[in-house]
């Protein structure tokens, strides 16, 4: 099932990133930005396609935003993105890369499987912004329920 255009979904967001510091950083630029929503914090890279899941399940009438992490232990963010783009119920899923790298290797690589934005770190505020009128009113795309 596809949620229809005209009707109203919830955006749940979704940090992925090992490091909770850095995960209270991102919450507190929120807060700066007006942004105040519950964030779902998945420190272990390994359980992120299945807390995604649950995220869905919880609310199904919801649309995701994933802040990814790109550089952390045991899976790469580059992993866990292959898997959400290969996942026909997360495939859809808008995702902001947050990550320490600049390299060009990683950018590269994230733009082809769709990131919808590519941020350092120490860009947090360019990410709040370019995301927020997903946030507040631009239609995120629909949720495959199937």
């Amino acid at each position: 099932m596809v949620h229809h255009l005209n009707e109203v979904r919830e955006v749940a967001f979704v940090l992925v990133d090992d490091s909770e510091l850095d995960g209270e950083v991102f919450r507190r630029a929120l807060v700066k930005h007006n942004l105040e929503r519950p964030i779902h914090f998945v420190t272990d890279p390994t359980c992120a396609i299945a807390s995604l899941h649950e995220q869905l399940e919880l609310r199904p009438n919801r649309s995701l935003i994933v802040f990814l992490d790109l550089n952390m232990p045991g899976v790469s963010g580059h992993d866990v993105l292959k898997e959400i783009r290969n996942d026909p119920k997360l495939a859809s899923s808008l995702v902001f890369v947050l990550t320490t790298s600049d390299h060009e290797r990683d950018v590269r690589l994230a733009y082809s499987q769709n990131v919808a934005g590519y941020f350092t770190k120490a860009n947090m505020d360019k990410l709040i912004e370019a995301m927020k009128p997903f946030a507040e009113g631009v239609l995120p795309p629909p949720v495959n329920l199937d």
